[in-house]
């Protein structure tokens, strides 16, 4: 079954990344998952530092995801939960 399209998050820092899947290969037994992230410039921009600071380039290969280094999950459910929590 394809997964192309299913909305993920990934945790990175104190970060929730969002995205949806775009490519998918399975290599070496493990599934992979290119994705296409929505306003993600805070990953963007310390990517591009970090690449700055050791004055390297960047790697497409780091586009890919590992199938346990990303969640799957349901929008309408997550956003149901978030709107019951108590703020302020």
């Amino acid at each position: 079954m394809s997964s192309i399209s299913k909305p993920v998050y990934q945790v990175w820092g104190t970060t929730l990344r969002f995205g949806n899947v775009a490519e998918e290969r399975t290599q070496r037994g493990w599934k992979f998952y290119k994705v296409d992230w929505v306003d993600d410039e805070a990953h963007e921009q310390a990517t591009q530092w970090m690449l700055s600071l050791r004055g390297d380039t960047y790697d497409p290969s780091h586009e890919w995801h590992r199938t346990d280094h990303v969640n799957f999950f349901e929008p309408e459910e997550m956003i149901s939960r978030i709107n019951k929590l108590e703020v302020g």
